[in-house]
C-alpha cells in the first residue's frame, strides 16, 4: 500500500474556508477536487399564504408517501401516516368493518421540509383550550377540510386477552375477582389529501 501524501504545514494552519476558496480558484492543491462551500447567508423562503404553503407541501410529498398528520382521536393525539393501522379503545357507536370515517380534528399536516400547524398543535395551547369538566366536548381550532382531509377505514373490533384482578381487604374477609376483556377498534389510515387552500365562500341565500 503506497504511503499517504503529506500535507504541507502551511496549509494546516489556514482556515478550511480559505483553503476551499483558494483551491476553487487555482484548481490545484490537496483540496482541488472539493466543491466550493455554500454561502451561509442563504435562508429558505417560507410561504406567506395558505395556497403557497400547500403548493410547497405538494411539491415534496404525495398523498400516500412522505406526508403525515397529527390528529385528535378518542381524547388523545396521534401521529398518523398513510397505510398505518391504528388501534384504540372501541369507538362508540360501533361501526361495521369496512365503514369509512373522516378525520375532523387534524392539528398538523406536513412532510420532511414543510408543515402546516394549527394553534392547538402546541401541547400547552391545547391543554388551555380543553374544558375542565368531564363529559364536555372540547372545542379548539383545527385544520379545515379545504386544507387537508384524511379518512379512516374500520378493519375489525377485537378484545384483549382475559385479565383477572384480585381485590382483597385485610382482616375483613372481603375478596373479589374482577375479570375484564378490553375492547379495541383497528383502523386503517387512508391517503392524506391536500385541498386548494382557499376557503369556500358561502353562497348567498335566495
Amino acid at each position: 500500500m503506497p504511503p499517504r501524501p503529506a500535507v504541507p504545514q502551511n496549509l494546516l494552519r489556514q482556515p478550511l474556508r480559505a483553503l476551499a476558496t483558494a483551491s476553487a480558484s487555482t484548481s490545484s492543491g490537496p483540496f482541488a477536487g472539493l466543491p466550493p462551500l455554500a454561502p451561509a447567508s442563504i435562508k429558505p423562503t417560507l410561504p406567506t399564504t395558505m395556497p403557497d404553503a400547500i403548493r410547497k407541501l405538494r411539491e415534496t410529498t404525495t398523498p400516500s408517501k412522505g406526508i403525515y398528520c397529527v390528529a385528535r382521536l378518542h381524547s388523545r393525539t396521534y401521529l398518523l401516516h398513510p397505510r398505518d393501522v391504528l388501534t384504540l379503545p372501541t369507538l362508540k357507536p360501533m361501526q361495521a368493518p369496512g365503514t369509512t370515517l373522516a378525520l375532523t380534528r387534524i392539528l398538523e399536516v406536513g412532510g420532511r421540509e414543510y408543515a402546516i400547524r394549527s394553534p392547538a398543535a402546541d401541547g400547552k395551547e391545547l391543554r388551555k383550550s380543553l374544558p375542565k369538566g368531564p363529559g364536555v366536548d372540547a372545542s379548539f381550532e383545527t385544520i379545515p377540510p379545504w386544507v387537508a382531509t384524511c379518512e379512516l377505514t374500520v378493519l375489525e373490533h377485537t378484545k384483549s386477552p382475559l385479565t383477572r384482578t384480585l381485590l382483597k381487604k385485610r382482616r375483613k374477609g372481603y375478596q373479589k375477582t374482577i375479570e375484564n376483556k378490553q375492547g379495541w377498534t383497528r383502523l386503517r389510515v387512508g391517503d392524506i389529501v391536500l385541498g386548494s387552500g382557499i376557503e369556500p365562500t358561502s353562497e348567498p341565500s335566495s
